[in-house]
């Protein structure tokens, strides 16, 4: 038996045992990206994942790692037949087809890589959203290379990579010395060698024999643990497949277009008969307040900082000022990125999936805060520690009402930490000091957009505050909280600060990968809104998200005003449900305490009972509910894409 196996491996022709053996090694070498992914990304419940499902989900993995690898061999298995057909006369024809696997491999290995602190940073693996700041390379490439976090895993990718050379080099040496004894086959069976092999690498890319469905996101699924089944997947699978495959969605008025609009009026209470709008003008009975407005926009700040879903309790401060404020336990951003953050709180529209708002809608001025309060006669500013025209802060907030920017330059460079700029205690100083030289005969506006609790994770050294967790995110998360209690210390002292009015937002949350597969700690965020006097403490537990900022501040200043926000404001009102997205997500939780989410590329659909991090699905038992939330969140996102498209995005 053995001699009949050793004669049948001899017959087969050196270049496919030699594609065979770049294969098996190449499976190997993503094995070990895989448990660095595994290590490095698992949270504290892993643990209590069943071994078989680790097991499964390693398991998959060698099925989306074999597939993956097949998109690369297409190119190299055409050059060695060629060179087999040759009969092995060009060694050279045969180097280059070594070389085109090395290269592909290598890049792949690369997007692995990346992925591994991607994931820890977004909550999803690699996929062209990661491209969406190509116009500002230097400044990504700051905050990638600022932290070892990041950086460190370069040292990952080269040494697995010189490991990986080392060995396939001697792959190919071996192979090229046995060519002088190889005896090639005649044409026929040249031919079908390589027409077997070709079938082999086509049915292995395309991952599976079935006639309906080839290998997909969905396969992953082995346990219920989220975070279990994310491991199964090799990145590279999402990235080149939303690349090349998932085109970007062009925008097309949807037909049943009036419906949507129809029932987003309903939803946000709009009175009168049908127009293709939802504006609605808000009176007031009582004298308008000419409060000032500080609005705190907090980088990363989800709710889970704050000890919600089993997350470590790491903002002394702001649980304090929550304590004595107005506190929005169930408030969600509508993104995961600042960009949406910043444009929801400020225009009070939802962010639209992956659609870069701050650059691309900018046809016309939204009549959000800014707009609003500028007609009223405050005066206007707009604060980051960095580069104005990252996302194009400068353009947008200057077009939507703000008469004062402050960024990178208003600072000491020698001050900043990375390429993010200054530290939040002094972005937080800047604004006391240009507050307190301002025109004391208007109120003012500011929104601040800190950026501390953000990779790369560096805390100013000369500070009197020395945070004592062994984690540097975790200590930067502390710093942050500090540099919110000191400005409340200082602004306390100012004279303005009886006639204020102070929010403290969060952009987007923090992606823990076992609160779901769209985790919702990424969404679910922070909300204060403090002036004693006027807000008594107490907690707002309906759903809200950064839409209802505009509506609500302006229902506290009780300025008439027509509202063409897709918020409420949510100390009158509420809301039966509020959405949010995440790139190619789509999700909404409702007043029951049930979450809806759903993934557009491969449109898997969950239902949850997100409060208690309920691990069961409730899509089939209560499709009714999931199907009424999918139909009721694609509405008001259709009608705000279509408001937007026709008034505020310019064409690009």
């Amino acid at each position: 038996m053995r001699r009949i196996f050793e004669k049948i491996i001899r017959h087969i022709p050196p270049y496919i045992r030699l594609l065979i053996r770049l294969h098996l090694f190449s499976i190997f070498l993503f094995f070990l990206f895989r448990l660095v992914f595994y290590w490095y990304n698992r949270s504290a419940d892993t643990a209590d994942v069943p071994w078989f499902d680790t097991f499964m989900a390693f398991r998959m993995g060698v099925e989306f790692d074999s597939a993956v690898l097949c998109w690369i061999a297409f190119l190299p298995v055409l050059i060695f037949s060629f060179a087999y057909f040759l009969r092995d006369r060009f060694v050279l024809i045969y180097k280059a087809g070594f070389v085109i696997y090395l290269i592909l491999l290598f890049i792949y290995c690369f997007v692995y890589t990346a992925d591994i602190p991607y994931y820890r940073q977004f909550g999803s693996h690699l996929n062209r959203s990661a491209l969406l700041w190509n116009e500002s390379p230097a400044f990504v490439a700051g905050l990638v290379f600022g932290s070892f976090s990041y950086w460190g895993f370069l040292l990952v990718f080269l040494s697995l990579g010189i490991f990986a050379f080392i060995m396939l080099r001697h792959f190919f040496l071996t192979f090229s010395r046995s060519l002088p004894e190889n005896r090639p086959h005649g044409i026929v069976w040249t031919l079908g060698y390589f027409l077997l092999l070709a079938g082999i690498v086509t049915l292995g890319a395309r991952g599976r024999s079935s006639e309906r469905s080839g290998l997909h996101e969905g396969l992953s699924i082995v346990s219920a643990h989220p975070y279990t089944n994310v491991v199964a997947i090799n990145p590279n699978f999402t990235f080149w497949k939303s690349l090349f495959y998932n085109k970007r969605r062009e925008y097309k008025v949807p037909e049943n277009i009036n419906d949507d609009i129809a029932y987003t009026r309903s939803y946000l209470g709009v009175p009168g008969s049908f127009a293709v709008s939802i504006d609605r003008r808000v009176q007031s009975d009582s004298v308008p307040r000419r409060l000032n407005v500080v609005v705190v926009v907090m980088e990363s700040m989800s709710i889970y900082k704050m000890g919600y879903y089993q997350g470590k309790r790491l903002t002394p401060n702001l649980e304090k000022l929550a304590k004595e404020s107005v506190f929005f336990d169930h408030f969600f951003s509508s993104g995961i990125h600042t960009y949406n953050g910043l444009f929801s709180t400020t225009s009070g529209y939802p962010g639209i999936l992956d659609e870069k708002s701050l650059k691309s809608y900018v046809k016309a001025p939204f009549d959000g805060i800014g707009m609003l309060l500028k007609k009223q006669g405050y005066e206007t500013w707009f604060y980051t520690t960095h580069d104005p025209h990252f996302d194009n802060m400068n353009g947008f907030f200057t077009q939507n009402g703000f008469d004062h920017f402050i960024s990178q330059y208003e600072f000491n460079f020698t001050q900043a930490e990375s390429s993010l700029g200054v530290p939040d205690h002094l972005l937080l100083d800047k604004m006391l000091e240009t507050i307190n030289t301002r025109d004391t005969t208007k109120p003012f506006l500011s929104v601040l957009m800190t950026a501390s609790d953000h990779g790369p994770w560096k805390i100013p050294k000369d500070i009197p505050f020395k945070p004592n967790s062994g984690d540097e995110q975790d200590n930067c998360t502390l710093y942050a909280d500090w540099s919110i209690g000191r400005f409340m210390e200082a602004a306390k002292k100012e004279s303005w600060y009886a006639n204020t009015l102070f929010i403290f937002v969060g952009d987007h949350g923090l992606a823990k990968g076992h609160t779901y597969e769209m985790p919702i700690s990424y969404n679910h965020v922070a909300c204060i809104m403090h002036r004693p006097g006027i807000l008594q403490p107490d907690t707002i537990s309906s759903p809200c998200y950064q839409p209802d900022i505009t509506p609500t501040v302006m229902g506290i200043l009780r300025i008439p005003y027509t509202n063409t926000t897709f918020g409420v404001d949510v100390m009158k009102e509420k809301h039966r449900f509020v959405m949010f997205s995440a790139d190619d997500k789509i999700g909404c939780v409702n007043d029951q305490g049930y979450y809806y989410y759903k993934t557009l590329s491969n449109g898997q659909r969950y239902l949850r009972r997100y409060e208690s991090l309920d691990p069961v699905n409730y899509i089939e038992t209560r499709k009714e509910l999931a199907d009424s939330m999918d139909k009721d969140v694609q509405a008001v996102f259709e009608t705000a894409r279509y408001f937007i498209h026709q008034k505020n995005y310019l064409y690009e």
